[in-house]
C-alpha cells in the first residue's frame, strides 16, 4: 500500500491552479449576494474615510490616531445627517412636485406642437412627419414607465444604505490604520515590481483624488447656485432641478446642455417668459462656473484636449450609459497616470 502511494504522482501546478480557480469561481457564484453586500459596505466605508481624511490628518497633529479618526468620523456623519435633515424632505417634495407636473407638461407640449403642425410654416413637410400627438404620447408613456423603475432603484439603494451598518465601523479602521493597510497591501506586490507599482499607485491616487474633489466641489457649487437662482424667479421644483443640473455638470461639455433641457421644460407651464428666465439663470450660472468656479477647483485636472474628452464621453456612454460617461474620464486618468509612472520608472532603470 505504501509502495502504491509512493508511486502516485502529485497533481501538476497548472491543474492545482485550475482547481483552485474553479473553486473560487463557484464560491463567488453561490455567495454573490453576500459578497455584493460586503463590497458595497467596504466601498461606502472607503468613500466615507476618503471624505473624512482631510480633517483626520489635521486632528492627528493634536490627538492620537484613534481619537483623531473617531472625531473626524463623528464630525462627518453629524454634518451628513444635518444636511439630510435640512434638505432631504424638501428635495423629496420637489421631486414629487416635478413628477406630478409631467402629464401637464406633456399636454402643453402636445398642444404647442399641434398648433405648430397646423401652421403654414411646415408646409408639405408636416405631411411626411408622424403626428405630433403620437410622438408625445410615446414619449410620455416612456417617461411614465421610467418613473416607477427609478423609484424602485431609489428604494433598493435606500435599503442597501440602511443595511450598510458596517460602513461607519470600517471607515473608522480605514482612517486609523490606513498606513498599516497600505503597507500590508504593498507586501502583496512582488519585490522587483514594488517600487514602480507603488509610484504608479501614488500618482493615480493624487490625480484621481484631485479630479474627484474638483468635480464634486464644482458640481455642488453649480447645483446650489442654480437652485437659488430658480427659487428667486419662482420656478417650481427648484431644489430638484438644481440638483439635477449639479449632477449633469459632472459630465464635461455636454452635461450643462443635458441639465438645461428639463429646467426649461418644467418652467414652461408657468409661461414662455418664465422659461426664458430659467434659461437665463442656467446661462448666468454656467458662465460664472466657467469664469470663476471651474478655474479655481478644476485647474489642470485632466489636461486633455476637448476632442479627446468628447470621444471618451461618447465611448463611456455607449458602454455604460450615464454611469459610463461619469466614470470614463477618471478611469482614463488612472490609466494615464499608471502608464506615465511606469514609463518613467523604466527610463530611469539602469
Amino acid at each position: 500500500m505504501s509502495h502504491m502511494l509512493s508511486n502516485s504522482h502529485p497533481l501538476p501546478r497548472k491543474a492545482k491552479a485550475a482547481l483552485l480557480l474553479a473553486a473560487a469561481a463557484a464560491a463567488v457564484f453561490f455567495l454573490r449576494r453576500a459578497l455584493s453586500q460586503l463590497l458595497f459596505q467596504a466601498g461606502l466605508a472607503a468613500l466615507i474615510a476618503w471624505a473624512a481624511s482631510p480633517l483626520c490628518k489635521r486632528l492627528e497633529k493634536r490627538f492620537p490616531p484613534g481619537a483623531a479618526a473617531l472625531l473626524s468620523l463623528l464630525c462627518f456623519l453629524a454634518g451628513a445627517m444635518l444636511l439630510l435633515t435640512l434638505f432631504l424632505p424638501r428635495l423629496i417634495a420637489h421631486f414629487s412636485q416635478a413628477l406630478s407636473s409631467v402629464p401637464q407638461l406633456i399636454g402643453m407640449l402636445q398642444e404647442m406642437l399641434e398648433k405648430f403642425a397646423d401652421s403654414s410654416l411646415l408646409g408639405s413637410l408636416s405631411a411626411a412627419l408622424p403626428p405630433a400627438g403620437d410622438l408625445l404620447k410615446k414619449a410620455g408613456d416612456l417617461l411614465l414607465s421610467i418613473i416607477p423603475r427609478l423609484a424602485q432603484w431609489l428604494g433598493r439603494l435606500a435599503n442597501r444604505l440602511l443595511r450598510a451598518f458596517l460602513a461607519p465601523a470600517l471607515a473608522f479602521y480605514f482612517l486609523r490604520d490606513r498606513d498599516s493597510f497600505c503597507f500590508q497591501l504593498s507586501l502583496l506586490i512582488p519585490l522587483r515590481l514594488r517600487k514602480p507599482v507603488l509610484l504608479a499607485l501614488k500618482e493615480m491616487r493624487r490625480e484621481v483624488a484631485a479630479y474627484f474633489r474638483g468635480q464634486l466641489l464644482d458640481g455642488a457649487s453649480v447645483a446650489l447656485l442654480t437652485a437659488l437662482g430658480l427659487m428667486i424667479i419662482g420656478t417650481p421644483s427648484a431644489l430638484a432641478l438644481g440638483l439635477l443640473m449639479g449632477v449633469c455638470d459632472l459630465i464635461p461639455y455636454v452635461g450643462p446642455y443635458l441639465g438645461a433641457i428639463p429646467i426649461v421644460l418644467f418652467s414652461l407651464p408657468q409661461g414662455f417668459y418664465a422659461a426664458l428666465w430659467a434659461l437665463a439663470v442656467v446661462v448666468i450660472v454656467q458662465q460664472s462656473e466657467s469664469l470663476f468656479i471651474s478655474p479655481h477647483f478644476m485647474a489642470g485636472a485632466t489636461g486633455l484636449h476637448p476632442a479627446y474628452v468628447l470621444l471618451l464621453l461618447s465611448f463611456g456612454g455607449l458602454i455604460g450609459g450615464l454611469g459610463g460617461m461619469l466614470l470614463s474620464l477618471p478611469l482614463f486618468i488612472c490609466l494615464r497616470s499608471a502608464v506615465r509612472s511606469l514609463h518613467t520608472a523604466v527610463l530611469r532603470k539602469p
